[in-house]
């Protein structure tokens, strides 16, 4: 399984753009017999897989039988003309999401077949006489669309997917309401204030919601306790880093988020846990995360205490730089505070729901 980075990014990579998208299927429907066996042949020689049809009701029939990558049909046929195919394929399963390309006669007779065709929302046109070049250009750029929205469209179910864990982990601990939520916002400020490019802050947003995924794992006794913890329990509480690692390790395009889950509760002088990294041993996103998971926390209350004010959180973060924080993550946080964004952050969660628990705490915003 490749990575989400390498899937977004991997027509990019390519060197010879004329390799792209090589062996898709395509389906090519044209009364003319002499031009159809001509695209066929255009299209075959630069290394893609073609199959024909002579009008819509045959094209609709060799949909059914396979989907292909995609589509190109003439507009004037007889039986099913193009545009009547094309409006019957987006009805059929996975239809709306195969790229649709017509061929349209240069005519003004056909212009309202064409405001009607981008009416409906056809991909692209090509007019006839065809170009070998311009058929070529059009089909891989319209693959190439489909592909990067294909991609998109991954990415937003992979974060819905880690967003549905981040609510399972809400479920169980109540102080994590809209924690992660709040997280992710004040990571991607720190982030842009950072430079930080937009490969690393994605995996900024996935390690921010999957931070404390390894709750899970953590009795809900534990978790939901107001007085203070045993030895023991605490023995447990320490270890949801490492459980949460376990539950995302062989997920290739959460290898980035790895070091955010294990080491966001390491401290710069060495007594976190689970490994006692100090200083510049703690990965970098790890280090961001720790101030604003205790800024986070110490601002929510708690089984076991009130919360506080976020000024006076702002002055026990800037106590403890060189402490239990690295002193440059720390002064980022001080930039976006002092630019009123983390006080918009907390505002928006107010009026996007958490207007009585932030009213029940008693938070100044």
């Amino acid at each position: 399984m490749v990575s989400l980075a390498q899937l977004l990014h991997e027509n990019e990579s390519m060197t010879d753009q004329e390799n792209n998208n090589s062996g898709a299927t395509l389906l090519v429907v044209e009364d003319d017999l002499a031009l159809l066996r001509a695209l066929q042949d255009i299209l075959e020689a630069a290394g893609f897989q073609v199959r024909t049809a002579t009008h819509g009701e045959e094209a609709l029939e060799s949909f059914r039988q396979k989907k292909p990558d995609m589509i190109l049909s003439d507009i004037s046929m007889p039986v099913m003309d193009g545009l009547q195919l094309f409006e019957a394929i987006r009805r059929q399963s996975g239809g709306m999401a195969i790229p649709f390309i017509i061929l349209s006669a240069h005519s003004s007779g056909r212009r309202e077949d064409k405001f009607r065709g981008r009416s409906l929302g056809v991909d692209d046109y090509i007019t006839k006489p065809i170009s070998s070049h311009e058929l070529l250009t059009t089909v891989r750029a319209c693959l190439r669309r489909s592909d990067e929205l294909m991609a998109e469209q991954i990415k937003i179910a992979y974060k819905d997917s880690l967003l549905a864990f981040a609510n399972a982990i809400e479920l169980r601990d109540k102080t994590t309401y809209k924690h992660v939520r709040r997280i992710d916002a004040y990571a991607q400020a720190m982030a842009n204030e950072l430079g930080w490019d937009e490969t690393r802050r994605e995996a900024l947003e996935y390690g921010a919601i999957l931070h404390d995924i390894g709750k899970l794992e953590v009795n809900l006794g534990i978790l939901s306790k107001k007085e203070e913890l045993t030895p023991e329990e605490w023995e447990e509480m320490r270890k949801h880093p490492e459980f949460g690692v376990k539950m995302i390790e062989t997920i290739d395009y959460l290898v980035p988020v790895v070091p955010m889950i294990l080491h966001h509760h390491e401290r710069w002088d060495g007594s976190g846990y689970p490994y006692g990294l100090s200083g510049e041993e703690i990965p970098e996103e790890a280090r961001l995360l720790a101030v604003i998971d205790s800024f986070d926390a110490m601002t929510t209350d708690r089984p076991y205490r009130s919360a506080m004010p976020p000024e006076i959180a702002l002055e026990e973060i800037k106590q403890r730089a060189g402490v239990q924080f690295d002193h440059k993550m720390v002064e980022i946080f001080q930039l976006i505070w002092e630019s009123s964004v983390v006080k918009s952050i907390m505002r928006d969660q107010v009026e996007s729901g958490d207007e009585i628990e932030g009213k029940e705490r008693g938070v100044q915003y």
